[in-house]
């Protein structure tokens, strides 16, 4: 078994920077890691991605959303103003993660990405700039991006036929629900975080396993591996009793004592992208392919991400009792 001594370096970089940051109490300190783990992200991408004008595109976005960040924290220390308020922090925040309005360039570069660049990009990349705008702004400046996050990513998806691009915009409409858990305490945030990132994983892995690139290939598919994508997309979008249901109900009954308008906007979310994602695969698994496929009977083979996805059942009955 070969190991690239380059890709284990730059992960290992980039966990490293995730986890100083992490237990850091110092701005400056959380800013150099966050850059560290944006720098040590770069030759992943680089390595490979064809297209290379798709990582300088990357890069001068990050870097971008990075001065101003460091910027808007001169200004105020000059000015003596609260950072919370600063519009110009408040914008750094959003284009490093991809918020609406500043979400152009994420279903951009992810659709030229590999499958394992883009769990990356939507997992591990996520988690500083999440901590720092939890951290660093109040609620009521970013409510209406993360409203506006949670409402018009889904109707984006919903006209793309690009896998990549509704994974990009999956991954938009999740970000106000760790930005929000990160709020409320950090282990609501691990626990969403961890769930999430499971689940993204595992459809980007069965995604790539499969070569799948665009919606009208599933049809080509058998039609265990159509349900085990809508279980895993139902996952994703928090539908009970999936297992993606459970840290969504604690952020919600966390959310609702403070802000009902959140609250509603994420319910409503939700069900625009179980909707989104039904709408999609739905007339696919109820039409049969008109070529007749013989079946193979395996005994061996069973389906992980069915199992995994489906505990969220028995969790809420013990829950309940």
């Amino acid at each position: 078994m070969k190991i690239n001594i380059t890709k284990t370096t730059m992960i290992s970089t980039m966990i490293m920077s995730t986890m100083a940051s992490l237990s850091s109490n110092n701005f400056i300190f959380s800013w150099m890691m966050m850059e560290i783990n944006m720098i040590s992200f770069l030759p992943i991408m680089t390595k490979s991605n064809k297209m290379k004008d798709q990582t300088m595109k990357y890069f001068i976005i990050q870097s971008m959303a990075s001065s101003m960040m460091l910027m808007s924290m001169l200004m105020n220390s000059c000015i003596e103003t609260p950072i919370n308020t600063s519009i110009m922090m408040m914008t750094s925040m959003l284009m490093k993660l991809g918020l609406i309005p500043f979400h152009i360039w994420m279903p951009m570069i992810m659709n030229s990405m590999t499958w394992e660049n883009c769990m990356m990009m939507t997992t591990i990349q996520k988690i500083i700039p999440i901590m720092l705008s939890s951290q660093m702004l109040s609620t009521k400046m970013t409510s209406l991006p993360m409203i506006m996050s949670l409402m018009i990513a889904p109707m984006s998806a919903m006209k793309q036929l690009s896998m990549k691009k509704i994974m990009a915009f999956s991954s938009i409409t999740n970000t106000p629900w760790m930005i929000m858990s990160m709020t409320n305490s950090k282990n609501q945030f691990m626990m969403f975080f961890m769930i999430y990132s499971t689940i993204t994983i595992m459809i980007m892995k069965k995604f790539k396993k499969m070569n799948m690139m665009y919606v009208n290939q599933i049809n080509m598919t058998k039609i265990k591996e159509k349900v085990s994508i809508l279980i895993l997309w139902m996952s994703m979008s928090g539908m009970p009793p999936t297992t993606g249901f459970i840290p969504k109900w604690f952020i919600l009954q966390s959310t609702m004592s403070w802000t009902m308008t959140l609250s509603t906007t994420m319910i409503m979310s939700s069900m625009l992208t179980t909707f989104m994602y039904i709408k999609m695969i739905s007339p696919m698994i109820m039409i049969s392919s008109q070529t007749k496929k013989k079946i193979k009977k395996n005994k061996k083979d069973k389906d992980l991400s069915i199992i995994l996805n489906m505990i969220g059942l028995p969790m809420m009955l013990m829950m309940k009792s």
